[in-house]
């Protein structure tokens, strides 16, 4: 075999030695760890809100923004949709599950992240309902900011490390889930 031969045959196994690497180690990991950050952004405690950042907005009227926004937090796979009120600089986020049925930790847990990182998200939202089928929650932006200090103290949690500290760290004592539901949620029957 001549030196041109050899040098084909061993720069085809080596080809050949990267693909099986590339495609048989490599992308199934890729993919793997993919899935399963996906997984960590369904979870509160784990979510991801850089990820978030991206909708920060000054205004609350950009559907798009809000959609996307809420898209990016975690319990969005309970097939929402959200209807503006611009005059109340208010949003409602719409459920298509009872509230009953989700486990009452889960649902606290929701009532406290999701307006939370909305009102952080979008400088001038005053009020957010959470309408599922069975109750109306409702949390407003002027008790939240008092929740976390004092008005304008939102803005602090824009940072990520304040975010982690402030909220997902809270969030692990169930009490601190408890008062925050107790104390700025209002919740009404659905007729």
């Amino acid at each position: 075999m001549n030196r041109k031969n050899l040098w084909i045959l061993i720069l085809l196994i080596v080809g050949i030695c990267g693909i099986v690497v590339v495609e048989g180690i490599i992308k199934p990991k890729a993919r793997q760890m993919e899935m399963q950050y996906e997984a960590e952004q369904k979870n509160p405690y784990t979510h991801d809100i850089s990820r978030t950042l991206k909708y920060r907005n000054k205004y609350m009227g950009n559907a798009g923004n809000i959609a996307n926004l809420n898209y990016s937090l975690p319990y969005h796979d309970l097939n929402q949709s959200f209807q503006l009120y611009p005059d109340d600089l208010t949003v409602e986020l719409k459920y298509n599950v009872q509230s009953e049925q989700l486990e009452e930790k889960k649902l606290q847990e929701m009532l406290l992240y999701v307006p939370t990182a909305n009102f952080v998200m979008i400088d001038n939202l005053q009020a957010l309902r959470m309408t599922f089928e069975d109750a109306v929650y409702t949390i407003e932006r002027k008790e939240v900011e008092k929740w976390y200090g004092e008005e304008g103290s939102l803005v602090t949690l824009q940072n990520i490390q304040s975010w982690r500290e402030l909220v997902q760290e809270k969030m692990k004592d169930n009490q601190f889930i408890q008062q925050f539901n107790d104390q700025l949620v209002t919740r009404e029957a659905v007729k």
